[in-house]
């Protein structure tokens, strides 16, 4: 009697181990390929939660219009903050907290955050950050010097007349007295931008750029001047002092002197999105639309992406204008940088920052 023996030949078991890699090969693919299952499944997450925020905005926007007067807001961990008329407090989460920067948002979609300091802490740094030395000047001048200054013949012809000067003096003063009377200052999350011509605090808005310190100096004072509240051109002290909040209340500990690990738009740095993907290559000179970056205490690109203008002037010398931080052109220049640049001269790397104060 013979006793069958049943089974596969060695070909066959290769064959069908083949078959099964090949299988295994399309599945993952289906999975996680650029058009996988996975990777469409988290895109149309991601899609959500945008879409989620987006309404949430849009609701504070809509709730901003109800705000006829100031008001005082109390978040839940018990921090106070007085809110301008026609905005309200985002309903995004994370965005609602002063001490994790407390961001409002105006019947015009504008957003400022919130910078709590008293009069004492209301104030600029001198020297300490880092100070450009050309032709034997420092680009740094306090503010509330510039009262009785003549300007050269150049800078008045470019906007920097002596009424310009004390009418600056005039609002340095009026921060510091709004600082001590409200207890805080609002500074706007992005660089300013451009939405159909006009100067708008928005996200993913091409820069306002491209223009002389005149011109960003009268824009900022027109973005939202109202019955409670006046924006201008960021000073050195509201600045100074923004940065000082951004390194105790977020992980940017050394933003004012440092431009490691912060995925911020530096020349020479590569930016990443939210998503981990790279949108911006080091060593390439991209500018990218505001928001783009990674958030400090939800305050947007203080360090890079546009140099920026302010009211710090430096009068009398070869280059009057104050200008802070980097830029992803020139820039290797942390936020607390200062250096200089001339009345006359307007570059697409060199933008600006507007600020709000309560009356």
């Amino acid at each position: 009697n013979l006793k069958e023996r049943k089974g596969i030949t060695l070909i066959a078991l290769v064959i069908t181990i083949i078959v099964l890699l090949i299988l295994a090969g399309v599945s993952i693919a289906m999975l996680t390929g650029q058009n996988g299952i996975l990777t469409q499944a988290q895109k149309a997450k991601e899609t959500t939660e945008e879409s989620a925020e987006n309404e949430k905005r849009q609701l504070s926007q809509v709730e901003a219009n109800t705000h006829l007067e100031a008001y005082n807001y109390t978040d839940a961990e018990g921090n106070t903050a007085k809110i301008p008329a026609g905005f309200a407090v985002s309903n995004v989460e994370g965005e609602n907290l002063v001490s994790k920067g407390l961001v409002i948002i105006g019947s015009n979609g504008n957003e400022y955050v919130w910078i709590p300091c008293t009069k004492d802490s209301y104030k600029r740094e001198e020297t300490a950050w880092g100070v450009e030395n050309d032709n034997n000047t420092q680009a740094t001048k306090d503010e509330l010097t510039l009262t009785g200054v003549t300007p050269s013949t150049e800078e008045s012809n470019n906007g920097i007349t002596t009424a310009v000067l004390n009418e600056i003096v005039g609002q340095v003063t009026s921060e510091i007295n709004s600082v001590e009377k409200n207890g805080g200052y609002y500074i706007g999350r992005y660089e300013v931008g451009k939405e159909n011509n006009n100067a708008v605090i928005k996200a993913n808005q091409e820069p306002y750029a491209n223009i002389k310190w005149s011109e960003a100096y009268k824009q900022a004072k027109g973005i939202d001047a109202g019955t409670s509240a006046n924006s201008y051109l960021c000073s050195s002290y509201a600045w100074d002092t923004s940065v000082k909040f951004i390194q105790t209340h977020s992980t940017a500990t050394n933003y004012a002197t440092s431009r490691d690990n912060f995925n911020g738009n530096w020349y020479d740095k590569e930016v990443k999105d939210k998503t981990g993907k790279v949108i911006k290559k080091a060593n390439t000179a991209t500018r990218l639309n505001t928001g783009l970056t990674t958030s400090f205490a939800n305050i947007y690109d203080m360090g890079g992406n546009e140099a920026e203008f302010t009211t710090e002037l430096n009068p009398n010398t070869s280059e009057a204008v104050v200008v802070r931080g980097g830029s992803c052109y020139n820039g290797i220049t942390p936020a607390g940088y200062r250096w200089d640049f001339h009345s006359y001269s307007a570059y697409i790397s060199y933008g600006f920052r507007s600020t709000l104060f309560l009356k």
